[in-house]
C-alpha cells in the first residue's frame, strides 16, 4: 500500500512539472507580429522632375483588386521624405525631383497596426531642369531673302538625344506686328514682310522627349531658344535652281532689286525645281503649264545609222513630267500660297505631282486647274523609227500617207510597209516626260491591213499587233531615271472581216499609272521566227488617229 501511495505522488510530481513546463514555452510565443505582404517587384521608370515606379509584376491594378493579406497602405521613403498612400498601389507616381541626382527609395505596405512588409528598393535618377539647360536643338536651314525668309531642318530635329514632336515660333515684323505660328511634324516654317539688311530675333519653343542612354523619358518638355537670321540686302545675290526658266521669263540680274518688277513666272512642266520663285518679292502669278514660253525638250536617238530627234515643238496634254518634283523643290510654292503672297496659279492635273499641294487652294480660285481636251492626237513630233533598236524592227514609213485608203474622218495616216520580222511601230517622248494616264488613260487608233492573201504561210501572224509599253528602249538605258517598268497588252488580231477596212482598237493603259512609261511599240506580227525574210507580196498597213483619250 506505501508503495502504491509513493508511486501515486511521483506521476502527480511530473505531471505537475511537465504542465509548467508547457506553458512556458507558450509564452515565448505570446504577442508574435506577423507581417504584411510585400510588393512582388520594382521596375522604375524616368520623367521630367518625376518617376513612376511600378510594384507588382501583374502590371497596373486599381486598389480594389489588389489582395495582399493584411496589407492595407503603401509608403514610399527616400532622402528624409515619407509619403503614405492610404491603400495598396500597383504603382507609384513621385514628383517633385528637382535635383538631378541618385534617388534612393523604399517601397513597402503596411497593415492595419502599423506593421511593415519587407521593403522593395530602387535608385533612380530622373531628368531635370538642369539636365535640360544642356540640351539644344541642331541649327536649322535657312532660306532667306531681303523680305523673307524659310527655317527648316533637312534632316530632321530627332536625334539620339531627343525626341521631336512640335515647335512653336514667335517674331515681330517690320511693322511692329508679332506674328506667331505653331508646326507639329513638319518644322518647317515661313517668316514674311521683314526688314531688308536687319536682324530678325525669332522666339522657339521646341516639344521634345528627351532620351536619356537612347530611351525616352515618359514626359514631352519645353525647350526654349532664340534664332536669329541677319536678312540680306535688295543688292544681295540670290542662288539660282533653274537658271535656264529665269531666263527664258526674262530675269537677267538676281537680286530682288533686279527681278522686283517681274509680277509673274511660267515654268514648263518638265520643271525639276519650284525654290526661285521665292527670291521674286512681287511674284503674283505663277504658270505650271508652260504657256506659250517653252518648247519640249529633244531626245536625239543615235544608232544602227539612224538619228531620229524625239520632241521638240508644242506640249501635248497627255504628257506629264517624268516623275514628281522633289518635296524639298516644291516647298517654296507652299510657303507662298499659305503666306497668300500668290494670287494665281495655273496647273494641268496630274502632271508635275502638285495636286495634294494646290488642292487647298483650288475651291478658293487661287489655284486654276487647266483641263486639257478629252482627245489629244500623238503628233509626228513623237514617232520614232524602231531601227535605231534592232534591224528587225525595220518598216519603211511615209507620213501624211497621201495613198491613204478613203475612211470617215481619217487623220494623220501613216503607211508602213514591213521590212522585218519583229517590224514596230513606234512612239517615244521626251526623256523628261511620261504618259499622263491618270487623265488619259485610252490609247486609240484606226487600222487598215492588207487583204487576207498577204497573211499566208509563215507570214499568217502579221494578222495581228502586239502593243508593249515601256520606260525606254532596250539599247537607250540613258533616257531612264527608274529603270525598266514594261508591260504588254495580248495580241490584237485583225479579223478577216475588217482586213481592207479601216478598224478602231482601243488600248487600256490603266497598267501605266504609277509607271514611268514613255514608249509605245506597236509590233506587227508578235516577233515570229522567219528568216530569211521573203514574203510572197509585201505586208503593207496603214496607221491613222492616233491618239489618246479620257473616256473609252
Amino acid at each position: 500500500m506505501r508503495y502504491r501511495i509513493l508511486l501515486l505522488m511521483i506521476v502527480s510530481t511530473v505531471l505537475l512539472w511537465s504542465c509548467d513546463d508547457m506553458y512556458e514555452k507558450q509564452s515565448e510565443f505570446e504577442g508574435e507580429i506577423v507581417y504584411p505582404a510585400k510588393f512582388d517587384t520594382i521596375i522604375g521608370k524616368i520623367g521630367f522632375e518625376r518617376v513612376e515606379i511600378d510594384l507588382l509584376k501583374a502590371g497596373r491594378l486599381p486598389a480594389s483588386q489588389i489582395k495582399m493579406g493584411k496589407a492595407k497602405k503603401t509608403v514610399v521613403e527616400y532622402d528624409d521624405e515619407v509619403i503614405t498612400i492610404d491603400t495598396l498601389a500597383s504603382w507609384v507616381n513621385i514628383t517633385g525631383l528637382t535635383q538631378s541626382k541618385l534617388y534612393r527609395f523604399q517601397i513597402y505596405s503596411i497593415d492595419e497596426f502599423g506593421n511593415k512588409s519587407v521593403p522593395q528598393e530602387i535608385a533612380l535618377i530622373p531628368f531635370t531642369r538642369t539636365d535640360l539647360a544642356s540640351y539644344a536643338v541642331s541649327p536649322p536651314r535657312v532660306m532667306s531673302s531681303p523680305s523673307a525668309a524659310v527655317i527648316d531642318w533637312p534632316n530632321g530635329i530627332t536625334s539620339v538625344l531627343m525626341d521631336y514632336t512640335g515647335l512653336t515660333f514667335e517674331y515681330t515684323d517690320k511693322d511692329g506686328v508679332v506674328r506667331n505660328g505653331e508646326r507639329g511634324s513638319d518644322s518647317r516654317f515661313f517668316i514674311g514682310n521683314v526688314s531688308a539688311g536687319q536682324a530678325v530675333n525669332i522666339n522657339m519653343n521646341y516639344s521634345i522627349i528627351p532620351k536619356i542612354n537612347r530611351v525616352r523619358i515618359l514626359d514631352t518638355v519645353n525647350l526654349v531658344s532664340t534664332l536669329v537670321i541677319n536678312m540680306p540686302t535688295s543688292s544681295t545675290t540670290f542662288p539660282v535652281s533653274e537658271r535656264e526658266i529665269m531666263e527664258a521669263n526674262g530675269v537677267t540680274t538676281y537680286t530682288a532689286d533686279g527681278v522686283s518688277s517681274i509680277e509673274k513666272l511660267v515654268y514648263p512642266i518638265h520643271a525639276s525645281s519650284l525654290q526661285d520663285i521665292f527670291y521674286f518679292p512681287n511674284l503674283k502669278t505663277l504658270d505650271l503649264t508652260g504657256g506659250d514660253l517653252f518648247k519640249l525638250p529633244t531626245t536625239v536617238y543615235d544608232r544602227n545609222g539612224v538619228v531620229d530627234p524625239i520632241g521638240g515643238g508644242d506640249y501635248a496634254p497627255f504628257m506629264r513630267k517624268a516623275g514628281d518634283i522633289a518635296s524639298g523643290n516644291t516647298q517654296a510654292l507652299k510657303d507662298l500660297l499659305e503666306a497668300g503672297i500668290l494670287q494665281k496659279v495655273y496647273y494641268r492635273p496630274h502632271t508635275m505631282g502638285l495636286d495634294n499641294l494646290l488642292q487647298p487652294f483650288v475651291e478658293s480660285g487661287v489655284v486654276e486647274l487647266v483641263e486639257g481636251p478629252s482627245s489629244v492626237l500623238i503628233d509626228n513630233q513623237f514617232h520614232l523609227d524602231g531601227l535605231v533598236q534592232d534591224g528587225n524592227f525595220r518598216i519603211d514609213y511615209t507620213f501624211p500617207a497621201t495613198d491613204a485608203p478613203a475612211g470617215e474622218g481619217i487623220v494623220n495616216p501613216y503607211k508602213l510597209i514591213m521590212r522585218a520580222r519583229s517590224s514596230s511601230f513606234v512612239f517615244a517622248l521626251p526623256k523628261e516626260y511620261q504618259f499622263n494616264a491618270d487623265d488619259y488613260r485610252y490609247l486609240k487608233f484606226k487600222v487598215y491591213a492588207p487583204k487576207k492573201e498577204v497573211f499566208t504561210g509563215a507570214y499568217a501572224d502579221f494578222q495581228r499587233i502586239w502593243p508593249r509599253i515601256m520606260n525606254r528602249m532596250w539599247s537607250f538605258g540613258q533616257f531612264s531615271n527608274f529603270g525598266q517598268e514594261y508591260w504588254a497588252v495580248d495580241h490584237i488580231w485583225i479579223p478577216d472581216a475588217d482586213l481592207q477596212n479601216w478598224k478602231d482598237i482601243t488600248i487600256d493603259m490603266a497598267n501605266a499609272r504609277g509607271k514611268h512609261n514613255r514608249v509605245i511599240i506597236l509590233n506587227i506580227g508578235g516577233e515570229p521566227g522567219i528568216n530569211p525574210w521573203n514574203p510572197p507580196m509585201d505586208i503593207v498597213y496603214y496607221f491613222s488617229n492616233v491618239r489618246f483619250e479620257k473616256e473609252p
